[in-house]
């Protein structure tokens, strides 16, 4: 495995191109292009404020901060389920270019990764940019982003690593991960505050809810980015606070993960164009 991540290491050119080959094929033969990045987080604001606002009513900050809490979940949720969708298909996708020449097959899922990665970061300043604009409170865990982003990268990468091998024998593995991610959105805490679970669920079942990894990533993004214990008049003061012993377990999870999914991958690839 140490010679295999050597291998790649030599081949970041290659993860580079193909990432920004990813990033400009999305856009193609948009007029935009790389803006619809800037621009999904306004339509997604204005979208939640006319629900909010309009069609339910709500008034004063409140309606405001959930706008904003709802992007802080939202946001890092379509990094992750775009790019686990993306990377589960990526090598029988490109299985055309897996059969004619050798590279390390592992840059596909990770190439899908990265576009998505450089989408996510463009489309959370636009979200720091308005929660300035709109005087939504920032606090200094802001500088902690690039942190958790490298923490949901590492959990994304070992799912994705394992998927995409397994696709390639089990090609319904795509749509079934489809499938998954529509459970698994409602099991995170995204359109609602984690209190919600922790008022209606014994602690077992708290306790089950928190073995979802995503529910502490997005719990983390909420509080580096909303966090509203800065502002005493903010709305959802129920936030939790991060339990940092759950989040170490997360990220030492998600490490295991990776290591034990690349090992499978690279165990694999040398099969995938003989299935493709």
């Amino acid at each position: 495995m140490i010679e295999n991540f050597r291998e790649l290491l030599k081949s970041r050119e290659l993860l580079f191109n193909l990432t920004r080959k990813e990033v400009k094929v999305k856009y193609k033969n948009s007029v935009l292009g790389f803006f619809w990045s800037l621009i999904y987080p306004l339509i997604m604001l204005m979208v939640f404020y006319v629900a909010f606002g309009v069609i339910f009513k709500v008034r004063g900050e409140g309606m405001n901060y959930y706008a904003f809490f709802l992007m802080c979940g939202i946001l890092p949720w379509n990094f992750f389920s775009q790019s686990l969708t993306m990377a589960a298909s990526s090598i029988v996708r490109d299985g055309a270019l897996v059969k004619k020449i050798y590279f390390p097959r592992e840059v596909l899922p990770l190439s899908q990764i990265g576009s998505n990665s450089f989408n996510f970061v463009l489309q959370v300043l636009v979200l720091v940019a308005f929660m300035i604009f709109f005087r939504i409170p920032l606090s200094y865990w802001i500088f902690a982003f690039p942190l958790v982003l490298f923490l949901e990268v590492v959990f994304i990468a070992g799912l994705s690593l394992f998927l995409s091998a397994l696709n390639v024998y089990f090609r319904d593995v795509q749509y079934f991960t489809e499938l998954l991610l529509i459970a698994w959105f409602w099991m995170t805490p995204i359109v609602y505050p984690f209190t919600f679970i922790t008022q209606r669920l014994p602690i077992w079942g708290q306790k089950l809810y928190l073995m979802n990894p995503m529910a502490h990533i997005i719990l983390l993004y909420q509080y580096i980015l909303y966090n509203p214990r800065v502002n005493a008049q903010a709305a959802f003061q129920d936030v939790e606070l991060i339990s940092w012993k759950s989040v170490t377990a997360v990220a030492v999870g998600s490490l295991i993960l990776l290591m034990l999914s690349y090992l499978y991958f690279i165990r694999q690839e040398g099969r995938f164009a003989e299935f493709i």
